[in-house]
């Protein structure tokens, strides 16, 4: 990510949009068996920590980025219900069906894999865990257009995302679905089957 990028990412305001859509998701299914959560681009560790905290349960989060890991380190202390760990979402050394509940906020299209990284979260998560997923998704025109010029990011369309998630047996639970026509906000809660 670019400074600027980062300086939005880490802004107080960003983590709590964050806060309220991870609320919203999380009302949509039945939360009690879950203990045992990993976060995706955790970034400086807010929504990992808040998590944490409000819900009590052990978050895992994660970041490619070292300097991100840095500073969640210094924004936020790691005890047993929260730690922080530098690694690739497409190839995280955690062990397998480990977690009841995988979310990624708004990192999706930071990553050039991001087939690998649904690959990941559905290797992760225990049969009948959820993902909570939200991101930017483009029309399927953008992806046309954007793919070439763009091969550090992701370019998806939700379609896409959708189609790569069910066919690593994450199935639809609830989704939040916007207007607009150009990139929109998608919000999907899977569970794995």
């Amino acid at each position: 990510m670019t400074k600027i990028e980062k300086k939005f990412v880490n802004s107080k305001k960003h983590a709590e949009r964050n806060f309220k859509l991870f609320d919203e998701l999380f009302t949509q299914f039945d939360s009690s068996g879950i203990n045992k959560v990993l976060e995706i681009g955790c970034g400086i560790g807010a929504v990992a920590s808040y998590f944490s905290d409000k819900y009590g349960m052990n978050v895992i989060a994660t970041d490619v980025d070292p300097e991100q890991i840095k500073l969640a380190r210094t924004h936020y202390t790691e005890n047993a219900n929260l730690q922080f760990l530098e690694a690739n979402a497409a190839k995280l050394p955690l062990k397998d069906i480990e977690f009841d509940m995988v979310l990624s906020f708004n990192v999706f299209h930071h990553i050039s894999d991001w087939r690998g990284v649904l690959s990941e979260v559905s290797r992760l998560l225990k049969t009948k865990g959820f993902f909570l997923f939200s991101d930017l998704a483009y029309p399927k025109i953008a992806t046309i257009m954007f793919k070439p010029f763009m091969k550090k990011y992701g370019i998806y369309t939700i379609e896409d995302i959708i189609h790569v998630s069910q066919s690593n047996a994450l199935n639809i639970v609830f989704r939040k679905r916007p207007s607009g026509i150009m990139m929109t906000q998608q919000s999907i809660v899977f569970q794995k089957g």
